[in-house]
């Protein structure tokens, strides 16, 4: 239960990330991350936000869904995590 609650707001927190960068574009290593440069980013990064969130809701009520979905909203936030990691690269 603890782990979920821990998710749900790490999710929160990368929506209120994901919402500053919409309306101030943030830079990091010399790329700017705003609605501009990095949208298609910016996209994913909302709808793993919101499987994350969503998972974790549904893991908290105990549906069989949300033991299933909760890992894999966060390996997909580790795929774009990785994604992202690999923008900054270049």
């Amino acid at each position: 239960m603890i782990l979920c609650r821990i998710v749900m707001a790490f999710g929160l927190l990368n929506g209120l990330f994901l919402a500053t960068a919409l309306f101030v574009p943030l830079t990091f290593k010399s790329h700017i991350y705003g609605w501009q440069q990095a949208s298609s980013l910016m996209i994913l990064h909302a709808f793993v936000t919101a499987a994350m969130l969503y998972a974790a809701v549904e893991k908290q009520r105990g549906s069989a869904l949300g033991l299933k979905a909760l890992p894999a909203s966060i390996m997909s936030y580790i795929l774009w995590l990785c994604m992202v990691l690999r923008w900054l690269a270049f």
